[in-house]
């Protein structure tokens, strides 16, 4: 597993932020009577593409001081998914992707250490959602307990610790009961119950796809638009 990732720098935050998954699939070729066989795996990783929008001192100088941190593909760094299609608060409001918690309670702030852009983990001090199990690495079902509103649906992007999951099937068992989500990738490292479930903002631990990303020439006044291109880092 990878060592834990650098705050993403808050003068550069993304404008948009592309999140893929890079399936991996085997198959013996055609048969025959023309039939294939393909076996996906549900060991691959996330890619994503990063677009930042630059303009001035402040955002250039944090891109250069950015590049030299990150060392080429050595250095790790937490990337925020932001989604428009997230679930919603028992109000019916989609869950905030400003006002969150810290990721722990051993700084002097009330939330803890901060996210990328001075939010966290998390929706507030009780968590929309938790884990209801102890959840092994390696798997890809969990069983969570929804805190406020619906939790997530099929398609929702959610969080656990620095990685991110994308849910292909959300189910009940009993009435009341824990809920039942089906991902992937598979879980990245064992979770005990009562971990947060991430809903309105995850972030996902990358590094640089290239040891030569960023190297875009911008205009002369360090102006536009720059793309970089990460993978997970497992």
């Amino acid at each position: 597993m990878a060592a834990n990732g650098m705050q993403w720098p808050v003068p550069i935050l993304p404008r948009q932020v592309h999140l893929t998954p890079a399936v991996q699939s085997r198959t013996g070729g055609l048969s025959l009577n023309g039939s294939e066989q393909v076996i996906v795996s549900d060991a691959g990783r996330w890619q994503a593409k990063v677009v930042l929008a630059l303009r001035g001192e402040s955002s250039n100088l944090a891109l250069r001081a950015f590049l030299a941190q990150m060392s080429g593909r050595a250095g790790t760094v937490l990337v925020p998914k932001w989604d428009l299609f997230r679930p919603v608060n028992a109000n019916g409001r989609k869950l905030s992707q400003v006002h969150a918690v810290g990721y722990d309670d051993n700084t002097p702030h009330d939330g803890g250490v901060f996210n990328f852009d001075w939010s966290g983990f998390g929706q507030n001090e009780m968590p929309a959602a938790q884990l209801s199990a102890l959840a092994v690495s390696g798997t890809t079902e969990i069983s969570i307990t929804i805190n406020d509103g619906e939790g997530p649906r099929p398609g929702h992007y959610f969080g656990i610790g620095s990685r991110v999951y994308l849910a292909s099937h959300v189910w009940q068992e009993t009435v009341g009961g824990p809920t039942k989500v089906r991902f992937w990738p598979r879980l990245r490292a064992t979770a005990a119950s009562g971990e947060p479930i991430i809903l309105d903002k995850p972030v996902c631990l990358m590094r640089f796809a290239t040891d030569d990303q960023g190297s875009d020439m911008l205009s002369r006044r360090g102006s536009g638009s720059l793309a970089l291109e990460l993978v997970e880092a497992i």
